[in-house]
């Protein structure tokens, strides 16, 4: 068979197709896209929603479009990093407002209130250099992340470029009438 005709044969069975009928089919086709879930596992915490990160993590493939294990592990790590780094956010946001609400009594304004939190915190713990000091690692390793893979599909990309323009210069003919073989 040759392959436009399998590839006809191919549409034309494709279009008949009307989905699964089945409450079981309809379940199994559900989980199509679902992988392994093992990344979620590892970085989402008990209170977080695993589809978020999923969501996040699939966000991160459309985008980025990894075409080979070391390219997903740069989008994998990417995904992590600013997962890591929403939750710094998070935490950061959590403590500002709890303070902020423990001195409601003295009647700031929202700017001096906030100052007067973020003062607090900063002097009560080490908990701010430690946000600060995971906030910056979360960043570099993002940051690190997205330059290897740009690098990298940058340097699959000129090693195509060179080999199509090898393989050019190797098909065209001589321009050079005067000399035979």
């Amino acid at each position: 068979m040759s392959s436009e005709l399998r590839s006809a044969t191919s549409r034309a069975n494709g279009a008949k197709s009307r989905g699964p009928k089945t409450a079981l089919g309809k379940l199994r086709s559900s989980q199509n896209s679902r992988r392994h879930g093992l990344l979620t596992k590892t970085v989402v915490l008990e209170n977080e929603r695993p589809a978020a990160f999923s969501d996040l993590l699939a966000a991160f493939e459309a985008e980025l479009q990894p075409a080979n294990r070391v390219e997903k592990v740069c989008v994998d790590t990417m995904a992590v990093a600013h997962w890591r780094l929403m939750r710094l956010w998070g935490i950061q946001k959590a403590g500002l407002q709890s303070e902020m609400r423990r001195q409601t009594e003295e009647k700031h304004d929202h700017a001096t209130s906030t100052a007067d939190a973020f003062r607090t915190l900063c002097d009560q713990s080490r908990a701010a250099d430690l946000l600060h000091r995971y906030e910056t690692c979360y960043d570099r390793q993002y940051a690190r992340a997205l330059k290897l893979l740009l690098n990298w599909k940058i340097s699959k990309r000129t090693q195509q470029t060179e080999c199509e323009q090898a393989l050019n210069e190797k098909n065209e003919p001589s321009e050079n009438p005067e000399r035979t073989h």
